[in-house]
């Protein structure tokens, strides 16, 4: 049955029924516009777009935290300054330990992995600028530092080579490599510095030294770092980017040159230290010889600086270096005994340490 019209009267009162509604509830001040505007499109894009740009702002900075864990263990760092209660007298406050000694910090660069550095990008005024070498002598302004005598007083202060094994040959060698534990840290920490390394020098034109090294304290870090290290040529002692590792990591350290098999003199030289456990390494490559011929081979050294106790040494009192090559002219590793006949030599004595060196054809154990 269909539906009666309403009444004129029913009208005007469902009129006035809805005004009052919509004056209650303010929809009487929406315009259809503003309601059509809220659902439209172009709002949903804008929407969609401002959120896509929070997504990626926040997604660059997980990449940048990413990028910054990555990259933690390398820094821009230089190296520790002169103990003011442990360096030799003559050597200024503002100098820096290096494993060959004192320098003045202008003279000391690291050189990022992959990079070249050339003899002529040395500064100038290193040529001429006195350095140190571990017990303050004023070095040569081409010479690495020198082994340490031994200390006539037990009590005094020790910066030099402590331990070594060392073989020299007539011939050149074309390369080195070594392994070795990162040990534990010293017990007693007091601003001493502490390298181990292999590497290769000349014998009759001592210039410089090649090596892979694990420092305590190097960057003035009180931690375990590894670089790759050439100095002393021009004044200057060159490193590569450190990076930091952690006691009972392996280390593996090589020296080797780019030249073809049976070069006696190579200008281009390149010193690897790898933390095996981490997979990480730092690279000094395409270094110069300045003209030398590296007869002279390092199996494993332990040198300090600032070293006044036994407990400044690391706490496990003892390293070996292991799976020690050599590299013969023609790029062969050496194997025949009898030119492997390493020599262990315990530069210190007394005071209480543990100091013993002993070296067989392809290890070497230092204790301290």
């Amino acid at each position: 049955m269909p539906l009666a019209k309403p009444s004129a009267q029913a009208a005007q009162a469902s009129t006035k029924n809805r005004a009052s509604l919509n004056h209650r509830t303010g929809l009487s001040q929406i315009r259809p516009s503003t309601l059509i505007q809220e659902r439209s499109p172009e709002t949903e894009l804008l929407q969609r777009k401002r959120r896509m740009k929070l997504l990626t702002s926040l997604l660059n900075r997980i990449l940048l935290l990413m990028a910054a864990l990555v990259a933690s263990s390398a820094w821009a760092a230089s190296p520790t300054m002169a103990n003011a209660g442990s360096h030799p007298a003559g050597v200024p406050q503002n100098y820096v330990v290096t494993p060959f000694g004192y320098f003045h910090p202008s003279c000391v660069r690291e050189v990022a992995d992959g990079a070249r550095l050339m003899d002529a990008d040395a500064p100038p005024a290193c040529a001429s600028r006195a350095h140190f070498d571990a017990q303050g002598k004023d070095a040569a302004a081409t010479g690495p530092a020198t082994k340490a005598p031994r200390a006539v007083n037990p009590l005094a202060a020790i910066s030099g080579w402590v331990e070594d094994s060392e073989l020299v040959a007539m011939s050149p060698y074309a390369g080195i490599s070594a392994s070795w534990p990162v040990p534990a840290a010293p017990s007693s920490r007091g601003g001493q510095v502490v390298y181990f390394f292999p590497g290769l020098q000349d014998s009759r034109n001592v210039q410089s030294i090649l090596q892979p090294v694990l420092g305590w304290n190097a960057f003035g870090d009180q931690a375990w770092t590894i670089a790759s290290w050439n100095c002393c040529r021009n004044g200057a002692a060159n490193y590569s980017t450190p990076r930091t590792v952690s006691s009972g990591d392996l280390i593996a350290g090589r020296v080797w040159h780019d030249c073809p098999a049976g070069a006696a003199a190579c200008g281009s030289w390149n010193v690897e230290t790898r933390d095996v456990t981490q997979n990480t390494l730092t690279t000094l490559s395409h270094t110069s010889n300045y003209g030398q011929s590296f007869n002279w081979a390092f199996g494993g050294v332990l040198e300090v600086y600032g070293v006044v106790n036994c407990q400044n040494y690391p706490a496990d009192g003892a390293i070996s270096f292991s799976n020690i090559q050599l590299l013969d002219i023609n790029k062969q590793i050496i194997s025949n005994p009898a030119s492997l006949a390493w020599s262990a030599n315990a530069l210190q004595q007394g005071g209480g340490c543990n100091y013993h060196a002993a070296a067989s054809a392809a290890a070497t154990a230092l204790s301290y």
